[in-house]
């Protein structure tokens, strides 16, 4: 059962974060390619996992990613437009929920349109993808 804050919400991404000398290794094994995320200052390739039935977005631990461990990261979740991401982030500073790491930024990428993320107490950090 997912939280109440995402009842409404559909799962986009799985973030990843793996080292900087294994992009070889998975654009040789899924035919996709890393591009630079500038504004986070890593490299990002978004792959089908058709077991999970969703994507994962493997991100190189280098920029805003240095310090984060190896392996999973966040989930992101697709929200509809800017006026119901202001409503979510109401909900969760109101309620003290968690707090916002990012503002609302451009993704570099097809699979997102503008995101921002939160770290969510007890929960993890995870990324909002703003649609419209």
């Amino acid at each position: 059962m997912k939280p109440e804050i995402f009842k409404d919400l559909n799962l986009n991404h799985i973030g990843i974060i793996i080292p900087k000398n294994k992009t070889n290794f998975i654009e040789s094994k899924t035919s996709k390619r890393f591009i630079q995320d500038n504004i986070q200052g890593v490299s990002v390739c978004f792959v089908w996992d058709e077991t999970l039935d969703t994507y994962k977005e493997f991100i190189t631990r280098e920029g805003r990613a240095k310090n984060y461990p190896l392996g999973f990261n966040h989930l992101c979740f697709d929200i509809k437009n800017i006026k119901e991401m202001k409503e979510l982030h109401k909900k969760i500073i109101k309620n003290r929920l968690g707090l916002r790491l990012t503002l609302p930024e451009p993704s570099p990428t097809k699979q997102c349109n503008i995101v921002t993320f939160y770290k969510l107490y007890g929960l993890g950090i995870f990324e909002f993808n703003i649609l419209e």
